[in-house]
């Protein structure tokens, strides 16, 4: 029997976490990609940004970072991942209140669950340095996964393109690499892999 009453929250836990192995990011599909990544490997790659961008950033606290990371879309467990499509049409106030209500349920019985609970909200309103970097690191992840899908063949990817204005220069790291993934994204339109795949 166990000993710790914390035992079963967490079995609980894991078992709903392991799903983000499975489950796919949406909006990839939506555009005809198969094969797509999981939630569980874009979380992944932000985590991993994270610690590798983060350590170059003076004053970030790492672990904060990483936990931040780690939960950004935890989520979509439960509700799954909503393409922008989704979102539009909801509205961004009942996802974020949905995604309240799915983080309640899934670190209910937690000793830490409060403290989740903040670093989420944190994240959705940018409201620490952790959290914004987080939030641009999430969206340079997004554009190197487009890339990365382009240079494989897909012609559908071009709206994920189309926001630039909304990158902040808070992070002149994630910027520089943001714009080398552009002038990447540049050559490949402009050389014959890109002609030869719309021909």
């Amino acid at each position: 029997m166990d000993t710790n009453p914390h035992v079963s929250a967490l079995f609980e836990l894991q078992s709903r976490l392991m799903s983000l192995k499975l489950l796919p990011r949406t909006g990839w599909l939506q555009r005809g990609m198969r094969d797509v990544e999981s939630i569980a490997e874009h979380t992944f790659a932000v985590a991993s940004l994270a610690m590798l961008i983060g350590d170059q950033q003076p004053g970030i606290d790492r672990g904060r970072l990483l936990a931040i990371a780690l939960l950004h879309d935890i989520a979509e467990a439960l509700i799954g991942d909503l393409p922008a499509s989704a979102r539009r049409l909801f509205g961004a106030t009942a996802k974020r209140e949905a995604e309240r209500r799915a983080m309640l349920e899934l670190f209910a019985g937690l000793p830490q669950a409060d403290e989740y609970l903040v670093l989420w909200d944190e994240y959705c309103s940018g409201g620490s340095e952790e959290a914004r970097l987080v939030k641009a690191l999430d969206h340079l992840e997004m554009l190197a996964q487009a890339l990365a899908y382009e240079r494989a063949g897909s012609r559908a990817l071009h709206e994920f393109w189309e926001d630039e204005g909304a990158l902040v220069d808070e992070f002149p790291l994630v910027r520089a690499l943001t714009d080398r993934l552009y002038a990447e994204r540049s050559k490949l339109e402009l050389g014959g892999r890109w002609q030869m795949a719309r021909g």
